[in-house]
């Protein structure tokens, strides 16, 4: 039976564990967090203190662990016990962090809800797209931190413990964190409430960051604030009111058959002559929507803000509540036939509980993993078009077609490719992006190009059968996809156009071809579409968006949502608010042409009246409660 090991020794042990974790936390900063003493002398006492609270958990468990393995000194396994308990502790605090840094090299936001919502929900890692080069790298990195960490274990127990446990000594180290930490968190108070960036920004690159700030009670001393920080939206949300008023609907004699297309990542530049020539020539016969904004940055949002015509803020709610939007409750009272296909999945996001809550489970038809997600798209195509050939043609029908060759890694056949040369192995982990950004945007061409033929082919269909004349055809991108334009690749980071704007095709038998180009919305689908079934409501009793079809459609700007955020989207300016924030938050204030803006409080100044009503429309079908 070994003996545990003494308090010294593992003590020495998490030693060398927080300056692993410090040497993760300063490999993901840059020189901007060390351009000015001020700033450097922050950032450095920021990650000798943070390093220490990500140790910390594993600290304490396993200081914990071994007093009560001491209690029992006959249990023969406690030393292995113990061992292995801090090793698997401490490598998941080496992981997480690693993890952490990939994600905000990459997306600009730490592990949050949505990672940790992607992480738990079946299909959530699927849908990443990650080849599987990048599956095994990520692999060897874990292995490999832990193994650091196990042979990190092994030598300070081979040697004399360095670090001692004498109460004087314990008590002085604590008293440096202490000091430390709160030296920190004053410089950002102040920060905060001076609006002084470096710092705000600095403080961006910590996971979990909590800030401490203090200019309610600087205000009330007489200090000077700058009102032009942070304004994070607070917005309580509580029972339902969806819809605001009881539809009333006059059924039409003469329903239309609705089809809806849905490509992922699908960007507003893709609709060209060369890149998409099928639909780009079925959008001269269709309302073309040139300045179209997604929901969201994101799959969840996107989808979400065009069936229910709201912010993807009440993504949440309307989950809770498995609330289906009114658009698909009036398709199905009016006796619609369904074939809503994937080539993902319908559980994430959570779609089955959301947009197709109320829809039966023999009409949902995902095809998920097993094949290239080109050949998944071809097969869902072949089946919508059996479906559709299949049908009671005495009733209407809707079909949805959600397309995956376009979601990284950007999947095609061979008779796609019209640009090249192109990055053959897409390893997300080993890609450098700022150099080879253009044989993976090549990869996204190609992509697109393929979607655009399974459009093609299902129009094509559609025309033989003589259903165009009396079938609306929609076609979308969830949302976009940056390649470095704005400095990222990818989406749900930015709100910029490139990760925002879509494509927006509207085809309406009997509806004269058209050009929108100011602002529209994917909020402003439901408001288009429910009059053609008869709704005679307002559009405001069911959503927050307009009907493209009115003659006298206009919008001044869009609204985008992600996770914990929310995004005012003009002509002029650009800007983002934490909705209710938690730790460090900041707007972003961009011009029209996604620029920063250093001058922030007259942008925000200028947008008063629009941030008044984005905050009452994230109320507007919520109830609350006295």
């Amino acid at each position: 039976m070994s003996a545990l090991p003494s308090s010294r020794k593992l003590n020495t042990f998490f030693v060398v564990t927080w300056l692993l974790a410090l040497a993760q936390l300063l490999s993901q900063q840059g020189p901007l967090q060390y351009a000015s003493l001020p700033v450097a002398a922050w950032t450095l006492v920021a990650t000798l203190t943070y390093a220490f609270m990500y140790v910390l958990p594993a600290l304490l468990i396993g200081h914990v662990l071994r007093r009560a393995l001491a209690a029992r000194p006959t249990f023969r396994y406690g030393a292995a016990l113990l061992g292995a308990t801090v090793v698997t502790l401490a490598g998941l605090t080496q992981i997480l962090l690693f993890a952490d840094r990939v994600i905000h090299e990459m997306y600009g936001f730490h592990i949050n809800g949505f990672v940790v919502n992607l992480v738990f929900t079946p299909g959530g890692v699927a849908s990443l797209g990650a080849s599987r080069s990048t599956e095994i790298t990520a692999s060897l990195i874990v292995l490999g931190l832990c193994a650091l960490q196990a042979a990190a274990y092994v030598w300070t127990m081979r040697r004399e413990a360095v670090i001692g446990d004498r109460r004087v000594r314990w008590a002085w180290a604590l008293a440096a964190f202490f000091m430390l930490t709160s030296a920190e968190r004053i410089a950002y108070g102040y920060s905060e409430m001076s609006n002084y960036q470096p710092i705000l920004f600095a403080s961006e690159r910590f996971p979990l960051y909590q800030p401490l700030t203090f200019r309610n009670f600087a205000q009330r001393l007489g200090f000077k604030v700058d009102g032009a920080n942070a304004q994070s939206m607070q917005v309580q949300q509580g029972a339902l009111s969806y819809p605001q008023a009881p539809l009333r609907v006059v059924a039409p004699q003469r329903p239309l058959n609705v089809v809806w297309l849905v490509a992922e990542s699908l960007r507003f530049d893709m609709l060209d002559a060369t890149i998409m020539p099928r639909l780009w020539t079925f959008s001269n016969d269709a309302l073309r929507l040139e300045k179209h904004f997604s929901g969201g940055n994101m799959t969840q949002m996107g989808v979400f803000s065009m069936f229910y015509g709201l912010y993807g803020n009440y993504w949440f709610p309307m989950l809770a509540a498995r609330r289906s939007p009114v658009l698909m409750d009036v398709l199905q009272q009016q006796n619609y036939q369904f074939s809503l296909n994937t080539s993902q999945r319908f559980t994430y996001p959570a779609f089955d509980k959301t947009v197709f809550a109320g829809i039966r489970p023999e009409d949902l038809h995902p095809l998920e993993n097993g094949a290239p997600a080109w050949q998944r798209d071809v097969r869902n195509i072949d089946s919508l078009i059996d479906f559709i050939d299949r049908r009671d043609p005495a009733r209407p029908f809707m079909t949805y077609m959600f397309f995956e060759s376009t979601h990284a890694n950007y999947d095609y056949p061979e008779d796609a490719k019209i640009a090249g040369p192109v990055l053959e192995d897409f390893n997300y982990l080993t890609a450098d992006f700022s150099s080879q950004i253009h044989l993976i945007k090549n990869r996204y061409i190609n992509a697109a190009h393929h979607v655009d033929q399974q459009i093609g082919r299902l129009i094509d269909h559609l025309r033989e059968r003589d259903l165009l004349e009396n079938t609306v055809v929609i076609v979308l991108g969830d949302h976009g996809e940056e390649f470095m334009e704005r400095s990222r690749w990818g989406h749900s980071a930015e709100f910029n156009r490139f990760q925002t704007s879509t494509p927006g095709v509207i085809r309406v038998p009997g509806r004269s071809p058209a050009v929108i180009t100011g602002i529209t919305s994917h909020l402003d689908l439901p408001a288009t579409l429910m009059p053609l079934l008869g709704v005679q409501n307002r559009p405001e009793d069911y959503s927050l968006g307009h009907d493209l079809l009115a003659k006298d459609f206009h919008r001044d700007y869009a609204v985008a949502a992600d996770w914990n955020r929310i995004a005012y989207i003009g002509d002029d300016f650009k800007v983002t608010f934490p909705i209710n924030a938690v730790g460090a938050a900041r707007n972003e204030v961009t011009d029209g042409d996604d620029r920063p803006i250093t001058e922030t409080g007259n942008a925000i100044a200028s947008i008063r009246a629009a941030m008044v009503e984005i905050m009452a429309n994230l109320a507007r079908f919520s109830r609350h409660r006295g």
